[in-house]
């Protein structure tokens, strides 16, 4: 490989190449921006979550008493699954989006005693993420979500007439305002750098491809050759 034959063929043809290095700047800028027609904008968007949790207990608190009454808590950790399955439920996917949408989601888990462990059990709590374009819009779709399934719950709770005091309620542990939203997925650079070694490759082919139509480097080099030749009678070194 000769560097230096490169070197020389890039710099004769270097308005090629700078063209080409221009064009491959602009395109990729392009993939990864556009203009609206007043300001640009990134063509993707970045991925957002936001979390908040919720506790299935029951009136009065009695995860503070000494004596335990009231309901089963492995009853509750059963009900937190349960819950969290409710957040697909047509009704409460409806009061979260009222218009569809397609760049956010939500999620809903009850947490584990032992993260990772495959005999890890539940515990009455309920885990809600929120997956939005931004840090805000991820909280504000959250506490959303967390509100639309406690209103769920509490609605059928009414229709079934089940007396206040035997009812499950859903109390905010942590709310999604209180929690600081996290990048799940930033935008992906792949496209851009893709699209600029293609175009400068391209450029770098179109010098290589004119110098072989009308070579001059190489007729040059002959020349060199013959004069190195002549001075000192030995070709230069290579």
């Amino acid at each position: 490989m000769d560097i230096e034959l490169y070197g020389r063929v890039i710099w004769r043809h270097k308005l090629v190449v700078t063209i080409g290095f221009v064009a491959a700047v602009l395109l990729a800028a392009l993939s990864f921006v556009k203009f609206d027609g007043h300001t640009f904008q990134y063509r993707e968007s970045q991925r957002w979550v936001s979390y908040e949790t919720l506790a299935v207990t029951q009136p009065g608190f009695m995860e503070g008493r000494l004596n335990a009454s009231g309901a089963d808590p492995a009853r509750m950790g059963l009900l937190a699954v349960l819950y969290s399955k409710y957040l697909e439920a047509d009704p409460v996917q409806s009061t979260i989006w009222p218009r569809a949408t397609t760049d956010e989601s939500v999620e809903a888990a009850p947490l584990l005693v032992s993260p990772g462990s495959s005999s890890s059990s539940t515990l009455p709590i309920i885990s809600i993420a929120g997956f939005s374009t931004t840090g805000v819009k991820s909280q504000q779709l959250t506490a959303r979500a967390a509100a639309a399934l406690m209103g769920y719950i509490s609605k059928r709770q009414e229709t079934a007439r089940v007396p206040v005091g035997q009812r499950v309620e859903l109390q905010p542990v942590k709310r999604a305002e209180a929690n600081k939203p996290v990048l799940w997925q930033a935008r992906s650079k792949a496209l851009p750098i893709v699209i600029f070694l293609t175009a400068m490759i391209a450029a770098i082919g179109l010098a290589f491809i004119l110098e072989n139509v009308n070579p001059q480097i190489g007729a040059v080099a002959e020349v060199e050759e013959e004069t190195l030749k002549r001075a000192f009678g030995r070709p230069r070194a290579s």
